[in-house]
């Protein structure tokens, strides 16, 4: 049977009258392998159109290499590429941009070759006379240990070295599983690495959001490796024996966090950091990549922690700091609970959340955290 060229013209080129319907059915079968054959470049998973290849592929190119990735990988691997030379205030979702693993790595501000960063005092804030002490810093809920970098950057002109660390199932260790026991285990590690042969009123711990919450338990679970505590944003009781709205805001973040990607958390992060958060807070909060993989047990863990049973165990001044515009229905609780009387907690007025990347309080934070240090490293 011959068809004639005219009843076949539609985006093809011009063929003889003895094109059959055989021919055509061989050529739209070659078409249509060639895009289910395609594949994401990372999970291997098929990309595959709709019928005949009609349909849009669900699919995204690298923002680097071009190469394909499924949906789920492309919003999972999501940043915004920090330009050294300038923050594009305010922040814009476009600014999101999807990696295939490969080169989100060599994006990331994260070096991926270890788990934790160092930084080293400057040599000429170096005090013979003060404690040798370290800072280590611990960041929030689906964030990096690029959280605290430019605090612990500052702190280091004031004769002080950092440590700042991913925790499980964050940065580079996205892949280990987030457990309140896998973060002590974590912490421990590190100190038996690095700080050997640091007395323990030699060691600071700092955490915000999540890394305060966590934080509880490592301090309760690691008492004598630890000569105080600065924790931020944790005024909130969110653990078992927590209020009936604190319960619910926690079971809506569990299914917010386990039902959302990567990069639609990141535009919800960026819908309320942008208000008000102005120092690096691209640097900060976007540029290492965020992690919500593990949402749900970020969750689990905050509400695990029952920080009125550990603080009374604790012989260490803890620094409570909170911003006026977040949830703290705990705050006063925590400090009275406190057995070191150098305890105190400052609350910013005007503050939120993200307060901590707030210009308006970040040299009187910094201040009060070398004050502390000091206090606590005696």
């Amino acid at each position: 049977l011959s068809i004639e060229p005219t009843a076949i013209k539609s985006g093809t080129p011009e063929r003889s009258s003895n094109y059959t319907i055989s021919t055509l059915a061989i050529e739209i079968e070659q078409r249509s392998m060639s895009t289910t054959a395609m594949q994401c470049k990372d999970c291997k998973a098929k990309l595959v159109r709709g019928c005949f290849g009609l349909t849009k592929l669900s699919a995204v190119d690298c923002a680097k290499c071009q190469k394909t990735l499924c949906l789920n990988c492309a919003e999972d691997q999501t940043l915004i590429p920090l330009d050294k030379n300038e923050e594009p205030l305010p922040l814009k979702k476009s600014s999101i941009k999807s990696y295939c693993m490969p080169c989100f790595k060599q994006v990331s501000i994260l070096d991926y070759s270890k788990s934790y960063d160092i930084i080293e005092p400057s040599t000429s804030s170096v005090d013979p006379d003060k404690p040798n002490i370290t800072l280590l810093w611990v960041h929030a809920s689906g964030g990096s240990r690029a959280m605290f970098r430019p605090h612990a950057s500052t702190l280091a002109q004031k004769g002080y070295r950092s440590i700042l660390m991913d925790l499980p199932g964050h940065g580079t260790l996205v892949e280990t599983t987030l457990t309140l026991n896998s973060c002590v285990e974590t912490v421990k590690q590190i100190l038996d690495q690095e700080c050997s042969s640091h007395k323990p009123s030699q060691i600071i711990y700092i955490g915000g959001s999540l890394g305060a919450y966590v934080g509880f338990y490592i301090l309760g679970e690691l008492k004598t490796r630890f000569g105080g505590a600065i924790l931020m944003d944790c005024g909130q009781n969110v653990g078992p024996d927590c209020s009936l709205k604190a319960r619910a805001g926690v079971w809506f973040l569990r299914k917010l966090s386990g039902s959302m990607s990567n990069k639609t958390m990141m535009g919800v992060v960026m819908g309320a950091v942008e208000k008000k958060a102005d120092y690096h807070t691209i640097e900060c909060c976007f540029s290492g990549g965020m992690f919500f993989q593990q949402g749900p047990a970020q969750c689990d863990c905050m509400h695990t922690v029952a920080p009125s049973n550990i603080i009374p165990t604790l012989d260490v001044p803890i620094l409570f700091f909170n911003g006026t515009g977040d949830y703290r229905d705990s705050e006063n609780k925590w400090l009275a609970l406190c057995k070191d009387k150098r305890s105190s907690l400052k609350v910013y007025e005007g503050g939120d959340h993200f307060f901590c990347h707030d210009l308006r309080f970040v040299d009187d934070m910094l201040h009060r955290m070398d004050t502390f240090v000091q206090m606590a490293g005696l």
